[in-house]
């Protein structure tokens, strides 16, 4: 006679998905660095991190940008390790959603308001390294791509990233300089109409570029 009692079946484990615990967490533990460390270490702190994770991964040739464009938009490049790339021209890149915004969300939603030390950073990191953050997720955001872009070569020439503009989940956005604008967006290949227009519905739009 068989024995039906659960307590004799194996217990199966795994894994929660997108447990926001994880995401909170790293924020609380991003201003715990900043508490004790001030603005100046804890953007040290985190761009170190971000050029830490980009030289980790494999580096990248192709042979022609066309070649480099279609691992990108297949999620295959490094670039687009994290996130979800897609191109408005051949050097206009498109982030509809970052990868940091459900952390966000999460936090705001449990927490309540981001805590200023994530925009204080972000003031450092524009003042003394350059412009285009919002706060602290930009920061690792954009020097991963920087990083990242420095480990890809097309025909032999190492591909150079610029920010154009990041927009957060709330609204607030950030654009490059004025005196900057109008070169970005020539390497781009699109007007400022355009870009108002991109930033409507997406989070990020950057550059990437051969010389």
């Amino acid at each position: 006679m068989s024995d039906n009692n659960d307590d004799q079946k194996p217990t199966t484990t795994y894994l929660i998905d997108d447990n926001p615990l994880v995401d909170v967490a790293a924020y609380l533990f991003l201003e715990d660095i900043a508490d004790k460390q001030g603005a100046a270490g804890m953007n040290t702190y985190l761009m170190s991190l971000a050029t830490s994770l980009a030289k980790s991964m494999p580096e990248e040739e192709y042979s022609t940008w066309d070649d480099f464009l279609d691992a990108l938009k297949k999620g295959e490049s490094i670039i687009s390790s994290f996130e979800v790339v897609k191109t408005r021209t051949e050097n206009c890149m498109i982030t509809q959603e970052c990868p940091f915004a459900r952390g966000w969300m999460e936090y705001t939603k449990r927490i309540g308001s981001f805590s200023a030390v994530h925009y204080d950073v972000a003031d450092y990191y524009n003042s003394n390294v350059k412009p285009g953050t919002i706060n602290t997720a930009c920061i690792i955001h954009q020097t991963f791509r920087s990083a990242a872009a420095e480990r890809i070569k097309v025909a032999g020439k190492t591909i150079k990233y610029a920010q154009i503009a990041a927009v957060w989940g709330d609204g607030v956005k950030k654009i490059a300089p004025d005196e900057w604008l109008p070169i970005l967006l020539n390497k781009a290949k699109i007007t400022r109409t355009e870009l108002n227009m991109i930033l409507r519905n997406n989070a990020d739009i950057f550059v990437l570029y051969i010389e």
